[in-house]
């Protein structure tokens, strides 16, 4: 029985991690498995051979036999292993998989590959022709032969881009023509960004080191557009293929001499940040889902009740702002969630994604090259769109502009509005011509300001590209999804000559941290401080990650190596004093909270911390006059509250107690609020009193179990506080006939009612 794609593949790993372990004799075996019921004799030969020189080099290593040339030899062994497996993998799927990239290999193979010079000739040719129809006469059959002509360039970019993506391994030859390709300035930028598109899609699918160095030669191109795709690709290229890069010098060294162009290292490090935000787009889209469109369909009829819509929609525009407004927008809780929105958007995250990923249903996104295409309006499927000269330019130049919206989104956006009423998308363009002016005047403004705007928008708007596809193309399951790698920039050794310099790791580490990647921050972070100058900031947020994974006395340490740095900041003092309390030790927490005192002399916080390590350490006196100076100074404290009259409840002062829980009784109780309530009726022998407030908390607390552990918990302190321990599962079981006593009341209710209504 043939080998499913889905085995084929998980073979093929297992042998790739035996190569990776360098356990060669394992790899071959498995690859054995894969020649079985192939007819490949070239590939079963290059295996025993494999084998043999293998064995070879084996015994002339026990031997003794030094050969200075025996790590070539071995690393030479390893990247022929690993290009054997891949071949003879390959050769299976050809014959089974389903998959997209196995179905255009096939249909390729089937009609007969076309070279890049012939793909050349053919686009060379077709802009001839619309070089020479620009110089006819505007009339119908211009538009025709102009319609015809863009057709078949579409096509012939197609059928390019499916050859590319499931071409074989390259040679030379391949490699030179690919070259004469990028070079011809007949050819139009569009269609070379979608070859190197292509490409790295052919090389996420199979290793090829001749044409990863190619994509390498392209990040040092003029064309803007061409250079950042190829930046952009080989990024997942260099994780997916992480552990092998050492046996391929040739792309590493190039890769280092790259990033000695400063032009370079900051367009590869503005796209590893990009490639992080990226994986926020999955938060953003919930946020949107579940916080902001809910909060804002509740508005609508708020809106609806309390303003005069015409207010909204005036002669005054929306200039004179009706005050009420904002307060609507505060009181339903929106207007801090928008102005995140705006903010995320400003600093180029991917809050469109949502909105645009339920419009990839139009046939045009049925076609996988159409995802990778740059947006051009002139395409044949949105000629109906831009029919009308005035129309079509005010629309083209307020499409084109935008630099918040991808160009996959670009295309889904036209499609909604070409289905549009007529009225409703003449109303929609005219809007999009207004604000289009407006957009152009702010990216020129923009670009003044910022140098790099334009290569930024370029990279920002490509990698939402490849989102899109790996996360909402129909057949999105035929490919590694690369926005699901693991977020290690930082460890892939060939970028250490960029991502190491200190710099460029401080950005790549405060957007981990930023987006909570606190595991991936933390490691950058101690890099960062075993590299970088002597930073107080590098620790306290080291010290940050680590308290937010739960690593408290990592926190701690790290922590005091930021107060040597800077011994006065406050808030290295008040996480230092946290840590030490959540580690039990109130004592060494104590003169940390005494200089937060002396620094900041009216913060009550600081005031209620002390007499918390002073309860800590049983030093009940001293903590109770801290919460009453608390107290004092803020009379509504209801923190001070509990703390007096649990502190009270330790010093048996019970009417202290008992006065301090009735106010906390009428302000928001929690469970144990009722509970320590119930601990004070208790000591001063109100048992009926006690009884009620235990149910009170274990209503609250959910259930018996919940509850019964929080007494237990505060048995030590009612033994202290006089109370005979021993009673407590007799008012447990009283607590337990109670509630069955209103069960049962509660079924002779519903029993009764029902009986009434029966009758």
């Amino acid at each position: 029985m043939s080998m499913t794609h889905k085995e084929i593949q998980k073979t093929l790993a297992a042998i790739n991690s035996d190569i990776e372990k360098k356990q060669l004799k394992d790899a071959f075996d498995k690859i054995r498995i894969f020649l079985k019921d192939q007819k490949n004799w070239a590939l079963s030969e290059e295996l025993t051979e494999l084998e043999n020189n293998y064995r070879y080099m084996i015994h002339y290593f026990i031997k003794g036999n030094k050969d200075p040339q025996q790590r070539n030899i071995y690393n030479q062994l390893l990247r022929r292993t690993y290009t054997l497996a891949q071949d003879a993998a390959e050769n299976l799927c050809l014959q089974s998989s389903t998959t997209l990239f196995f179905e255009k290999t096939r249909l390729i193979l089937l009609r007969g590959i076309v070279s890049m010079d012939e793909y050349r000739e053919i686009i060379g040719k077709q802009m001839d022709t619309f070089a020479f129809i620009d110089l006819l006469e505007d009339n119908d059959e211009k538009e025709v032969r102009l319609k015809l002509n863009i057709q078949a360039h579409e096509q012939t970019v197609e059928d390019l881009f499916y050859s590319v993506f499931a071409s074989p391994r390259a040679n030379d030859d391949m490699i030179a023509s690919y070259h004469r390709f990028m070079e011809d300035e007949i050819i139009p930028v569009n269609d070379k960004c979608m070859v190197v598109s292509a490409l790295t899609l052919n090389i996420l699918q199979r290793f090829d080191v001749k044409k990863i160095e190619f994509l390498l030669d392209l990040c040092k191109y003029e064309t803007l557009e061409i250079v950042i795709r190829a930046i952009v690709g080989i990024i997942p290229i260099f994780q997916i293929y992480e552990s092998r890069w050492e046996l391929y010098p040739e792309c590493t060294d190039r890769l280092k001499l790259l990033s000695d162009d400063p032009t370079f290292t900051r367009r590869m490090i503005y796209a590893i940040l990009r490639f992080i935000q990226a994986q926020e787009t999955e938060k953003i889209t919930k946020k949107l889902t579940e916080e902001i469109l809910p909060q804002m369909m509740k508005l609508t009829p708020i809106i609806g009740k309390k303003i005069n819509l015409d207010e909204w929609m005036g002669e005054s525009g929306m200039e004179d702002k009706n005050p009420e407004w904002q307060k609507i927008l505060d009181d339903v809780g929106l207007t801090d969630k928008l102005q995140e929105f705006s903010d995320m958007q400003l600093e180029g995250a991917d809050v469109f994604h949502f909105t645009f990923s339920s419009l990839k249903s139009y046939p045009f996104f049925y076609e996988m090259s159409n995802w990778f295409l740059p947006f051009d309006p002139r395409h044949s499927q949105l000629q109906r769109l831009f029919s009308d000269k005035e129309e079509g330019k005010s629309l083209f130049e307020a499409i084109t502009e935008s630099p918040h919206i991808c160009n996959s989104d670009k295309y889904s956006f036209c499609f909604s509005i070409m289905i549009m009423p007529e009225r409703y998308r003449k109303m929609m363009i005219s809007q999009l011509a207004a604000e289009g002016e407006e957009i152009k005047k702010m990216q020129e403004e923009e670009f003044l300001l910022k140098p790099y705007q334009k290569e930024e928008t370029i990279c920002r708007q490509y990698i939402q590209d490849l989102y899109r596809f790996f996360k909402v193309f129909p057949r999105r399951g035929d490919f590694i999804d690369i926005f699901a790698l693991p977020l290690n920039y930082h460890r892939i050794k060939p970028f250490h000559p960029i991502t190491l310099v200190p710099e460029h790791l401080d950005r790549i580490a405060l957007y981990y941290f930023e987006n909570n990647h606190f595991e991936e921050a933390l490691d950058s972070y101690t890099i960062l401080s075993k590299i970088g100058k002597p930073n107080g900031e590098v620790w306290q947020k080291m010290g940050y990650c680590h308290q937010m994974l739960g690593n408290i006395r990592e926190a701690l340490n790290a922590y005091l190596h930021a107060e040597l740095i800077d011994e006065n900041n406050t808030w290295v003092l008040r996480r230092i004093a946290q840590c030490y309390r959540l580690l039990k030790k109130p004592a060494d927490a104590l003169p940390y909270y005494r200089r937060l005192e002396q620094l900041k002399p009216d913060d009550l916080n600081i005031q209620l911390n002390i007499g918390h390590c002073y309860l800590e350490l049983k030093d009940y006196d001293t903590a109770l006059n801290y919460y009453f100076k608390v107290e004092l100074l803020d009379s509504g404290n209801t923190r001070a509250w509990r703390s007096i009259a649990w502190c009270a409840f330790l010093l048996k002062k019970f009417d202290i107690a008992q006065k301090y829980y009735a106010q906390i009784l009428s302000d928001k109780p929690n469970a144990h609020d009722y509970l320590n309530a119930g601990h004070v009726e208790l000591c001063i022998g109100n048992m009926e009193k006690a009884v009620q407030l235990y149910e009170e908390s274990l209503k609250m607390a959910g259930n018996f179990s919940t509850f019964r552990t929080m007494l237990k918990e505060d048995e030590n302190e009612l033994q202290e506080a006089g109370v005979n321990t021993e009673i407590l599962p007799l008012l447990l079981d009283k607590i337990k006939y109670d509630m069955e006593e209103k069960h049962q009341k509660g079924i002779d209710t519903r029993e009764k009612n029902g009986r009434t209504f029966s009758v």
